[in-house]
């Protein structure tokens, strides 16, 4: 069955509207000016920071990183096999 040109000119309109908010969204979020908290250590810490400014995965050694790694993706793979 056959949808009418109306319905289809609804849905091309529909996503080309989606299409364009996502474009000003993205622009207007790399306007945006982000403030880092850096006298608050806990809310650093969330968002993956110390306090100097450098992130907290160039001071973890690639074997925890690896086993942390390796551990979300059995689970992932658990997941899949479960659903």
């Amino acid at each position: 069955m056959r949808h009418s040109i109306y319905l289809r000119l609804a849905t091309l309109f529909i996503k080309a509207d989606l299409a364009r908010e996502e474009r000003e969204w993205k622009r207007a979020v790399r306007k945006v000016q982000y403030e880092i908290p850096w006298g608050n250590e806990y809310l650093l810490k969330d968002i993956g920071l110390h306090l100097d400014g450098r992130t907290i995965s160039d001071l973890e050694q690639p074997v925890f990183k690896a086993e942390r790694k390796v551990r979300h993706l059995r689970r992932l793979i658990r997941l899949r096999i479960a659903t």
